[in-house]
């Protein structure tokens, strides 16, 4: 349903977003399953630090990291399918249900490429991490990178849902209201004071909108001054100086050229 480069813009984003996950440093993986009644139910606001239901996509940047592993350690002649076909093909015979457990997945790997499949998927699940486990994008020939250039697939998002991203510049995304959907712990807007459920009035003076706070991020690139944000709180008005020079940022994948584009050959059509 995608394009291969629509679906790199989409994993970058799934990616990027992961990546600035504050929260991942308290809140292992395996508790944003374990935690989902509450977490389904709280929307927006302070999600980067809480988490959300992280454990769908951040499945996808595991199992993409799975398959590229197998792909590398059978040599190209396995990969993640021949494990979904073995483990969840079962037999020919009417539906029936078949529990299964962490070991019986560890076995199920380990029979299509050995590996220390347990000690990986422990490590993915149970532990904190300061960063994404971006070995899939890396394994595959591909890094994650920011530029001023504008994510295909994010900027459709942003269309769709009426909201716009400056998540990896000042460390917020905004409604078209002005409403602070979040704000990223340890980001330029959070250290200048910044919080989510806020709401921009006016940047630098100006009556704030996307394309007036763009204009603003790269005024700052060249003259090196802070932002100066109005911003509502409650009924109470207050401006912060945000100290950020780099401009815009938006996630995307690099090709590094000297490895072997195994993320090619997984978004290449399956044949019978």
């Amino acid at each position: 349903m995608l394009t291969d480069e629509q679906y790199r813009e989409s994993l970058a984003g799934t990616a990027a977003m992961l990546d600035h996950r504050a929260g991942r440093k308290w809140r292992p993986l395996e508790d944003t399953a374990r935690s989902v009644q509450t977490l389904r139910m709280m929307g927006s606001q302070w999600q980067n630090w809480r988490r959300g239901l992280d454990y769908y996509p951040e499945g996808e940047l595991i199992w993409l990291e799975v398959d590229s592993l197998i792909r590398q350690q059978s040599h190209g002649q396995k990969s993640l399918n021949d494990f979904c076909r073995s483990f969840h093909g079962g037999e020919s015979s009417p539906p029936k249900v078949v529990p299964y457990t962490f070991d019986d997945v560890v076995r199920g790997l380990n029979e299509v490429a050995p590996y220390n499949w347990a000690a990986l998927l422990r490590e993915r699940v149970a532990a904190t991490s300061n960063h994404a486990p971006l070995g899939g994008i890396e394994r595959g020939g591909w890094k994650l990178v920011y530029n001023d250039k504008p994510n295909v697939f994010g900027s459709a998002l942003e269309k769709l849902a009426k909201f716009s991203d400056f998540s990896y510049s000042l460390g917020f995304s905004v409604n078209a209201d002005g409403r602070l959907d979040d704000v990223i712990v340890g980001s330029p807007a959070y250290q200048s004071g910044m919080g989510a459920g806020m709401k921009l009035i006016a940047v630098a003076g100006r009556k704030w909108s996307p394309s007036i706070l763009h204009e603003a991020l790269k005024a700052a690139q060249a003259n090196h001054q802070p932002i100066e944000l109005l911003v509502e709180n409650a009924q109470f008005f207050e401006t912060y100086s945000v100290e950020y020079y780099e401009g815009d940022k938006n996630p995307h994948l690099e090709r590094v050229s000297d490895q072997p584009d195994i993320l090619g050959e997984i978004l290449k059509p399956l044949t019978q």
